[in-house]
């Protein structure tokens, strides 16, 4: 099944385990395999599709921009940018670097998109995205952002993974943890669970899981992207509670780009079947 012509008519959250994982290449490969007849939106968490990183100073992949897309721009980026487009908003919120602005592509250029900085002002442009007759709108997460994908109701999640040699474990630990929060049912209303019934507020960190001397019961979590956990500490938590989420976004894939890393060195350390069948390796080289 081709999973990007399942993203199509959703909010799609594309987010990664570090900076530079892909995330802006897979997104400008997703809003070129969808366009068409109705209109694509795109904006950031942080900023993209500028030259350089602007902490590390590394070349970073440009936002190609067609007729008839909409971007979110921060106004302090419109006036160098390689972009004829019509300005159909400026909203009355700041960022560090201006306000932010609504535009319609005119003709194909290169954008600097970015974002607001919460998520109450993020809900307002998307549905001004929507007004405006975006169908599809991707936002291009930050580093570390994932907790992003639970602003939106009905939010799908791309995750994107730049695996190396330096990184292998981690990136593994990452990816099963992922992998096995995903399968956490939601709570049900009515629902009998074990007691104690112990809900968590905000982030799950390994400081407010709860002590030794609760052996069983029922975790309730916010949602999967409260989870500020190790895997090991996912396990073990897992053997002493039922776990359950208050809303989930859903997993809509898994990109894994790998770097001097071959993919049954990455499988092994996955030891997971199921997971490895969900994983699309470097989409960009596949279809082309």
């Amino acid at each position: 099944m081709d999973f990007i012509k399942g993203l199509r008519d959703r909010t799609v959250f594309i987010v990664g385990s570090k900076k530079n994982a892909g995330k802006t290449t897979f997104m400008n490969y997703a809003l070129n395999r969808l366009r068409g007849s109705a209109p694509l939106g795109a904006l950031s968490v942080g900023v993209d599709g500028e030259a350089q990183d602007l902490v590390f100073g590394s070349p970073k992949p440009q936002v190609r921009a067609e007729k008839g897309d909409l971007l979110l721009c921060a106004e302090t980026a419109l006036a160098g940018a390689d972009l004829h487009c019509e300005i159909l908003n400026v909203y009355p919120f700041t960022t560090a670097l201006g306000r932010p602005v609504l535009v319609r592509a005119l003709r194909p250029g290169r954008a600097e998109i970015s974002g607001p900085e919460n998520n109450e002002q993020l809900g307002e442009i998307l549905a001004d995205m929507r007004r405006h007759g975006a169908a599809t709108v991707f936002i291009d997460g930050a580093v570390d952002r994932i907790t992003q994908a639970a602003a939106v109701g009905k939010a799908a999640f791309v995750y994107v993974a730049r695996v190396e040699p330096d990184n292998l474990d981690s990136s593994a630990a990452a990816l099963k943890l992922l992998w096995a929060a995903t399968a956490v049912p939601l709570c049900r209303a009515g629902e009998k669970l074990p007691e104690p019934v112990i809900i968590i507020d905000g982030a799950l960190t390994p400081g407010r899981i709860p002590g030794k001397e609760v052996k069983r019961g029922t975790l309730v979590i916010e949602d999967f992207t409260k989870v500020f956990l190790g895997w090991q500490q996912w396990v073990e938590l897992s053997n002493r509670f039922e776990l359950r989420f208050g809303a989930k976004p859903d997993l809509a894939a898994i990109v894994v780009n790998l770097a001097n890393v071959s993919r049954a060195d990455f499988e092994k350390k996955l030891a997971s079947p199921a997971l490895a069948d969900r994983i699309t390796y470097n989409p960009y080289q596949v279809t082309r």
